[in-house]
This record gives C-alpha cells, structure tokens and sequence, in this order.
C-alpha cells in the first residue's frame, strides 16, 4: 500500500473513532452466535459461553465496549438465530456470507453501488471441499483445484454462500438444513463432498469413524459479515455503521489472519462477494 493511500486510510479510521464515540445506543444490544465449538474464534459447545470464549465473543465485547453500550450476549443453533434476526429479537449475528436470499431478510455495509462492501467484512473464510476419509472421495481425483471428478455430488447448507458458489459452478447439489443434517446425508452417500468454510469445522468433524478430510485447493476465499436486523437498520442506522465499522477493527486487532488486510480496504481479489 503507498504512503498516500495508507495516511487516507489512517485518516478515514480516525475519523471513525471519534464518530463511533458520538453514536447513541439501542435500547438492546443482543448478539448472537453459533452453540458449536469452532476454535479459535468460537470455543465451547451448547448455550454458554467458555473461559476464554474465543476471539469472536471477545470482539464484539470489544466493540460494545468501544461505543460504550451494554452487550448481551447469546448462543444459539444457527437456525434459531436467523428466526430472532429476523423478527428484530436479535440487534446483530456473525459471521454471514450476503447470498441474495439472505439479503432480502437481513442488513450488511453497502459499497458506493449498494453491494455488499468487502472493505468492512471482518472475515475472509476459505470455502473448501470435504470427504469422508473412508471414502473413494478423499482419495484425490474428486477436486483438482478447478473441476470436479464425473460424477462427485456436492452438499452445501441450504441458503448459505456454498449453496450460492456450488450453484454458480453448475455442481450436482444436495442442499441439507444444517451442518448436522449435512453430516448425516454425506455419512449415507447422498453426496460425496461437502463444501463449507473451514474456520466453521469443528474438532469433532475432523477427528473420529467417518472424519472429514479437507481437498486442496481450497475452492474460493469469501467475506463473512457481522449482520444486523432490517429493524436496527431502521431504527438506528448511524449506530449499525458504527458498529460493523468497530467489529472489523477489533477483528483486525484480534485475529488478524481472519481479516489479512486493514478495514477500509477491499483487496482486489475479493471485491465481489
């Protein structure tokens, strides 16, 4: 980056700091996340919260505390947490890939051109390909890095971005409920490979009878967002902003390999979701 685009973007999080300081509060500040073990960003499983809780968790404490609000703080199965989000129960959720269908029911930063605007995605996922490592699948003639084997089907939850980049590549697809329901229609040969974002595999998929093993290459890198109700948006948008733009920075602070590059910028490769 050249000096002149790096002091424009020190200016620009400057100025950010002293807006996000000036933004009122919501009446409630409910986050949700995920009830499974997805270390390092998200560690222990059910309805509580472990010591640490990941880094996930201590970020958005972070930034509640930044804009000065009170932060609760919920675990919850992933489609209990899409029902809350879009009934106003829930103010934000993490992390989301912006699929069309999902935009229609939730709120994300826009770009100047209304698109989803990269620059302030706090993660950047590898979306990857999965076999069952007593399977033909994971023997690896299934994935060469740009085309599918005759014959290999896919499964990708449905309504998620896999579903969105498994279908925009013309891939035979099984589109199951949840990651749960997933393991169970792959386990019962439904499909071969399951195409999910690596850092939302848990320990338990990867280890054990009938463990999952990654294909290399990876099939894409994608922006995952913290998403905010269409109610919030609404009702206090220059708090939303606010918001995602601090959650970006304590996840650049934080975790750094999940957003390799500062906020603010959208790095070439990944300028469209």
């Amino acid at each position: 980056m050249g000096l002149g685009r790096l002091a424009g973007v020190i200016g620009v999080l400057v100025g950010l700091a002293q807006a996000a300081s000036a933004v009122t509060c919501p009446p409630r500040l409910r986050v949700g996340f995920l009830d499974v073990d997805s270390p390092p960003m998200l560690l222990g499983q059910g309805p509580d919260f472990a010591d640490p809780p990941g880094w996930q968790v201590v970020a958005m404490r972070e930034t509640a505390r930044r804009l000065g609000c009170a932060l609760e703080a919920m675990r919850l199965p992933g489609l209990r947490l899409d029902l809350l989000l879009q009934q106003g129960q829930l103010e934000f959720s993490l992390f989301y890939g912006a699929t069309p269908e999902r935009l229609r029911w939730m709120a994300v930063p826009l770009d100047a051109a209304g698109q989803p605007d990269v620059a302030w995605a706090p993660l950047f996922g590898h979306l990857s390909l999965y076999a069952r490592a007593d399977s033909p699948a994971a023997g690896g003639k299934a994935w060469d890095g740009t085309r599918l084997a005759p014959g290999v089907r896919v499964g990708a939850v449905a309504q998620t971005t896999q579903e969105q980049v498994a279908l925009s590549r013309g891939w035979p697809l099984e589109t199951p409920l949840s990651i749960d329901n997933a393991l169970q229609m792959q386990r019962a040969g439904r499909f071969d490979l399951l195409l999910t974002a690596r850092e939302t595999v848990r320990p338990d998929m990867l280890n054990g009878p009938g463990r999952l093993v990654e294909l290399a290459p990876p099939v894409e890198r994608r922006p995952f967002f913290v998403v905010a109700s269409l109610q919030l948006q609404a009702a206090h948008p220059a708090f939303v902003a606010a918001f995602w733009r601090e959650a970006c920075l304590s996840v650049r602070r934080l975790a750094p390999q999940a957003r390799p590059v500062e906020c603010g910028v959208a790095p070439a490769a990944l300028a469209k979701p």
